[in-house]
């Protein structure tokens, strides 16, 4: 970019004496001597080789030269502000966080209310769970899932999601087979990325048929789940609490595969004025969300 002729703290000296009309008075207003302002005029004057200001009795007055570098000196203040104001409100706007709804819920919801407790910011979360790829950069912090987060640039992996079929302790019993297992109520997450066909086919398993019964989300899947009335097949990674808690027990019958894909990606802003800020979500999401190769969370 091409430098001014002038230097630019000679110009807003310049505009505050146009608009006073006094060389004094405009010292006053920015803090400086008169006779500072006095000389940073008349350097300028000598930079554009023209004046600027008629000198009159009670103070100054603009020549037509001064009068119409004014005119532009005023718009360009006036761009300058609103690029300020404009910057300071999307520093201060709430933080904006978009998850899939799994993830929001089953595991970094209670986390996200300890933060607000000593947070000096509003944060809005948006969960869904069709993933987005395109309009993820209108948020601060986004996790990503899918097979097409892989393929973006700005994200970071999250670790593996490892699918295996998970039910409640007393109903794992009954499952000591493929057979066995073929014969329970599958539960279907049908926005789930691996499906109970996939799980078959990698196992070259035959596939039961028609009886499961199907929820466009998981957290629609967790009361059946967690009441023994069916198997479920789910990334580790959302389940991880209740494996923890003993409430789920992973159910695969012996000499099975899980199923691992690499599904869940992070994204952080680079906008430099919102980094400080959200980095404790950030933190938070790497600490709270990222697996082991086990798919386990290792939080």
């Amino acid at each position: 970019m091409p430098r001014l002729a002038v230097p630019p703290g000679s110009l807003e000296i310049f505009a505050e004496a146009a608009r006073l009309r006094s060389f004094k008075n405009a010292a006053a207003t920015l803090a400086l001597s008169t006779s500072a302002v006095s000389q940073a005029m008349r350097k300028l004057e000598e930079r554009l080789g023209c004046a600027l200001f008629a000198r009159t009795r009670t103070g100054v007055a603009l020549t037509a030269q001064g009068e119409r570098l004014l005119r532009h000196v005023d718009e360009g203040f006036r761009h300058i502000r609103l690029g300020l104001d404009a910057v300071r409100r999307n520093a201060e706007r709430p933080l904006s966080f978009t998850s899939p709804p799994g993830i929001a819920a089953q595991i970094l919801g209670p986390a996200l209310v300890e933060i607000m407790t000593h947070h000096d910011s509003d944060i809005r979360i948006a969960a869904d769970e069709a993933p987005d790829f395109e309009s993820y950069h209108d948020y601060d912090v986004a996790i990503l899932y899918g097979a097409g987060a892989q393929k973006l640039r700005d994200v970071e992996p999250l670790g593996p999601d490892v699918f295996a079929p998970v039910c409640a302790p007393d109903l794992a019993r009954e499952v000591t087979d493929v057979t066995a297992l073929s014969q329970q109520l599958l539960l279907t997450n049908e926005t789930n990325a691996v499906s109970w066909e996939d799980w078959f086919t990698e196992n070259d398993a035959d596939w039961p048929g028609p009886r499961r019964l199907h929820y466009n989300r998981v957290n629609y899947i967790m009361p059946s789940l967690l009441r023994g009335a069916g198997v479920a097949l789910e990334s580790l990674r959302l389940l991880s609490p209740h494996l923890a808690r003993g409430e789920l027990t992973v159910c695969a019958p012996p000499g099975t595969r899980p199923i691992i894909r690499d599904l869940t990606y992070l994204y952080v802003t680079p906008n430099r004025s919102r980094r400080a800020r959200v980095r404790e979500i950030a933190d938070l999401i790497r600490q709270r969300c990222r697996t082991g190769t086990d798919g386990i969370l290792l939080h």
